[in-house]
């Protein structure tokens, strides 16, 4: 685990869980969004940040509430 210097804030443990049950891969949200699959994780696991745009592409796209991304 990174430590808490290196983090902007907790991972998305929520929103992993979704991915994992739904079968989806961060390629397809790095997809979705025209990011390196890097960056997804990046984002995911607290590294970075997901813009407020990408938040509502990724709700509007798998029709989930703005919920899983907060901490």
């Amino acid at each position: 685990m990174k430590s808490i210097e290196t983090m902007k804030h907790k991972p998305y443990l929520k929103f992993k869980g979704y991915l994992r049950e739904k079968q989806l891969t961060y390629s397809d949200l790095a997809e979705l969004l025209a990011v390196r699959t890097s960056t997804i994780s990046q984002k995911i696991n607290g590294q970075s940040d997901f813009y407020l745009s990408e938040v509502c592409v990724i709700c509007n796209k798998f029709g989930i509430d703005c919920s899983f991304f907060l901490n």
